[in-house]
Order: C-alpha cells, then sequence, then structure tokens
C-alpha cells in the first residue's frame, strides 16, 4: 500500500489519519488494515480521514474505498469518512444489504457529531 496510516483510539472511537498518493488497490488494502486495527481495541465507531490523500497525475475516478469498507467491516461498525465527496464514490446501496454504515463527510466535526450521536443513541436503546 502507498499510503500512511495514522491510527489512534480515542475515547469513543478509532481514528485513521491517511496521507500519500493513492493508486489503484490501495483501497482494499486500507480497508483490511482498518478492520484489523478496530478487531484490535474492539471499537464499532471509525473515523476515517482522507483529506490528505492524494490522487497521481492524470488519475480518473474514484476512490472506491466506501464499498471496500462497507464490505469488509462488520455490519455493526459505523465510518464517518472525511473526504472530497467528489474524490469517493456514491453512497447509493440496496436496501437489503447488509454490511457496515459509511457517511461521508467534508469536515472532521460533521463526521464526530454523526458518530457520536449514532454511538449515544445506541447506548441508550440496547437492542
Amino acid at each position: 500500500m502507498n499510503l500512511v496510516v495514522a491510527a489512534r483510539h480515542e475515547a469513543s472511537l478509532m481514528r485513521f489519519v491517511v496521507e500519500g498518493r493513492w493508486h489503484s488497490g490501495d483501497a482494499l488494502k486500507l480497508a483490511y488494515f482498518i478492520k484489523a486495527a478496530v478487531a484490535r481495541v474492539r471499537e464499532d465507531q471509525v473515523l476515517v480521514d482522507l483529506r490528505r490523500v492524494k490522487t497521481p497525475p492524470g488519475a480518473e475516478g474514484k476512490f472506491l474505498i466506501c464499498d471496500r469498507l462497507r464490505r469488509a467491516m462488520y455490519p455493526h461498525v459505523r465510518i464517518g469518512l472525511v473526504s472530497n465527496p467528489e474524490l469517493v464514490e456514491p453512497e447509493r446501496l440496496p436496501e437489503d444489504l447488509h454490511c457496515a454504515e459509511v457517511a461521508v463527510f467534508r469536515a472532521e466535526d460533521e463526521a464526530i457529531d454523526w458518530l457520536t450521536v449514532r454511538h449515544s443513541a445506541a447506548a441508550h436503546h440496547p437492542r
């Protein structure tokens, strides 16, 4: 993988800050890297910051990270992805797809708010 990933477990979430040049195949490798780190700390709220990731000159297409994260992570995991929305694929999903929940945000504070609200609601209404 061509990316540098800093991971930190915080009070209510696992934070990943990613930087470097994005190349084909990095999405799947990054998704499994995140899955392994999250499994070690048993966290279900994840913040992934891709704002420092750059596309190589002349590159076309999207990062495809949302799809890779949804499929790699367990269904109970919620992921707030901070990125330019134009760099990641659309969020449209089939209704019956049983996978992790991923939401894309332009700002970190929006992602943290989304994760915190979801986490607080789950804590007050256990299944």
